[in-house]
Order: structure tokens, then C-alpha cells, then sequence
């Protein structure tokens, strides 16, 4: 005789398939039950009898059916028990066929109530939340012209009055209205900060990667800020040289918006020496030191590493600890009268990784700042 045909012949004792860990159920190739050990009777909470006078499809959803399903896909699903449906059981189902004298099923059964119970919850609370980010940057978003459009006219009107254009303006009228004009272009810049921050944050940034001249937009960005080095007397340096090719696949736009922020504070920070900017392809070994899963075979120049160097008077411990977490920083920036500069470092990082790279800083008293990242340079699969 069969080994299995002995564990499912019926007997007075205990068959073997009591003693598995799991709860089993045995089927004919028409779904019909033909045995059940004591772990499915505990976890349906029914009498031997009371289950036999059943069908599949009364024990779970999907009956019959899911188990043919399962058979040829070898793989498992969650259901949820039919029998107390007020009870909210849920079984992992798992299926394989036997033949013996006759065809059969195994079905084994376990209970993951609790656990399906902890993931419906944790993707409620996602979903929630991902609702709740989206709508909160709808509404600032579409607050935001309500909120910008008088800044705009108080910073373009005061401007219009220190020009002369409303008339003779006395001294003491001028300082005020420098005061007015300097406050609502503060005022705007942080709403500006903040809206986009909000939008990266609820993954609503209206990104496109696609190919773009890569050394004329660097050209573009040297011209436009060679006139700002020179006027506090700094070297502006940027160097290509490195390059392989001139045409990258990215977001040129939120790429534009790293350098650009990077630049600036860099040329801020800065009161003698240089600023330099250097262009590589990173090797294997600098990608994994950056935490860069790379597809095998991928050739070097498909990422490259973007190096801002400065001489400035450099950064304390203390304001390199958490400088992209703007939450962290607040209230040294608020300090400082400048919380858009809390904002700034917190766009160039989650912009960084939505081109889907990774920056870091560097920096030591009076020995200046470094700031390095890395993005892909061609289409690739992270």
C-alpha cells in the first residue's frame, strides 16, 4: 500500500497528517472534502461533521477554483473564511495535487488573521496619508496665487515708489519702502521654498527625464554666475574635462535647481578663494561607497559625480548634522531670520533623489565645504 494512501485511509486513530504543524484539507479532483486534521478544526472553529457537510466554496473564497488556480501557479493566496465571516479569519491557502488510486488534492491551510489584519491597517494608513500629502499641496497650491499675487504687487509697487514713478519720495519714505520691498521678497522666496518642498514631499513634482545638452546647460549656469564670482573678487572654476559625452538622460530642470542652489550658497559662504566645480564618471567602488546599486555591466560613464568645492570659512559639526532635514534646522534658521535657507538644502536632497542619486557634505572649520552627488547619466534600472 501507498504511503499516502495509508495517511488518508480512515481510522479510528490519529492519521499522520494530525501531527503536521499546518491545518490540511484533502480533496478529490471533483473538490470534493475528504479529510481534515484537527489544526483546520480548531482554526474554522467547527466539528468534523458540521465541515463534511460543506463545500470549498462555503469554507473560503474562491472555493474550487482558487485551489485549480493555485495548483498551476504554485503559489499562495490570502482568503478570508466564509464560515463566521463576522469573525474576519483570513487563511493562506497552498494547493498541490496526489494521485493514488484516485486524483487528490492538498490543501494547506494557515491562519494569518493577525497579520492581514496589521497590513490592512498599515495600507489604510498609507493610503490615508498619501491622500491627506496630496491634499494639503492641492490646496497650497492652489492658495498660493492668492497668497503671491498681492506679494507681487506690494514688491513691484515699492520698487515703482523708490524709482520715483509715484512722485518725489523723501528720505524716511525711501527707508520704509526698502523695508516693505526687502520683506515681501523674503516673505515670497519662503513661499516659493515652501510649495515646492511640499509638492517633493508628496511626490507630486512634476518631473520629465529626457536627453538634454548637458555642457551647454553648464555653460549657461558658468555665464550666469561668473558676474557674481567676480564682484566679490572669487575664482569660478568649472571643469568638464572628464566627460565622455555632452548628452545625458535626467531631469535638466530639477538638475538646473541643485547646481543653482549649490552654486549660490557656495558664492555666499564664500568672502576669498575659489569655487570649483568638477565633473566626473564615479568607478564601482565610489557608486557602492554612495549606497548605488549598479546592474552588472553597466559601462562607467553611465553615471556621473558633480563636486562643488568651496573656500569658505566652512561649517561647524553641528550645522553639517542633519543640513538637508529643513524640520531639524528650523529654528537655527529662524534665528538667522532666514528659514528659506532650511528649505533650499531640503529641495536640492529629495530633488537628488528623485533624479534617483545620492548627495552628501563634507566640511571642517575655516577648511572650507564639499558637496558631492551622483546621478545616473543614462536611462538605467535602479
Amino acid at each position: 500500500m501507498n504511503i499516502l494512501s495509508w495517511f488518508f485511509k480512515p481510522k479510528k486513530e490519529k492519521n499522520i497528517l494530525s501531527y503536521y504543524p499546518d491545518a490540511v484539507l484533502v480533496v478529490s479532483a471533483s473538490g470534493e472534502l475528504l479529510y481534515a486534521n484537527e489544526n483546520l478544526l480548531e482554526i474554522l472553529n467547527i466539528s468534523s461533521d458540521e465541515l463534511f457537510n460543506l463545500e470549498l466554496l462555503d469554507i473560503f473564497d474562491g472555493g474550487f477554483n482558487l485551489v485549480s488556480n493555485l495548483i498551476k501557479s504554485d503559489d499562495s493566496a490570502v482568503v478570508r473564511s466564509k464560515i463566521y465571516p463576522e469573525s474576519e479569519i483570513f487563511l493562506e491557502i497552498r494547493a498541490s495535487e496526489y494521485e493514488d488510486e484516485e486524483e487528490k488534492i492538498i490543501i494547506s491551510i494557515r491562519d494569518v488573521t493577525n497579520n492581514q489584519k496589521m497590513l490592512n491597517k498599515l495600507m489604510f494608513e498609507h493610503e490615508y496619508i498619501t491622500k491627506l500629502n496630496k491634499n494639503r499641496s492641492t490646496f497650497l497650491t492652489k492658495v498660493s496665487n492668492e497668497i503671491t499675487s498681492p506679494l507681487h504687487s506690494i514688491n513691484g509697487f515699492s520698487e515703482a515708489i523708490l524709482e520715483g514713478l509715484g512722485g518725489d519720495v523723501n528720505e524716511k519714505q525711501q527707508k520704509y519702502m526698502k523695508i516693505i520691498n526687502k520683506n515681501s521678497l523674503q516673505l515670497l522666496e519662503l513661499l516659493n521654498g515652501i510649495l515646492e518642498y511640499s509638492k517633493l514631499e508628496s511626490g507630486i513634482y512634476d518631473y520629465e527625464f529626457k536627453n538634454f545638452d548637458f555642457v551647454t546647460m553648464m555653460t549657461n549656469l558658468f555665464n550666469k554666475y561668473k558676474e557674481q564670482a567676480d564682484k566679490k573678487k572669487l575664482i569660478l572654476n568649472f571643469n568638464l574635462n572628464s566627460l565622455t559625452k555632452r548628452t545625458f538622460y535626467s531631469d535638466e530642470n530639477a538638475l538646473k535647481k541643485v547646481l543653482e542652489t549649490l552654486i549660490e550658497n557656495s558664492i555666499e559662504r564664500t568672502e576669498a578663494g575659489s569655487i570649483q566645480l568638477a565633473v566626473t564618471h564615479p568607478d564601482a567602488n565610489c557608486l557602492e561607497a554612495a549606497g548605488i546599486n549598479v546592474t552588472k555591466g553597466l559601462p562607467p560613464q553611465s553615471y556621473i559625480m558633480i563636486q562643488i568645492t568651496d573656500s569658505s570659512q566652512g561649517l561647524t559639526e553641528a550645522e553639517l548634522k542633519n543640513i538637508f532635514d529643513p524640520y531639524a534646522n528650523v529654528d537655527k534658521y529662524i534665528a538667522k531670520k532666514n528659514v528659506s535657507k532650511s528649505l533650499e538644502m531640503g529641495i536640492v536632497y529629495m530633488l537628488v533623489r528623485i533624479l534617483k542619486g545620492r548627495i552628501n557634505a563634507e566640511s571642517e572649520p575655516m577648511q572650507g565645504c564639499v558637496f558631492t552627488f551622483i546621478i545616473p547619466a543614462e536611462k538605467v534600472n535602479l
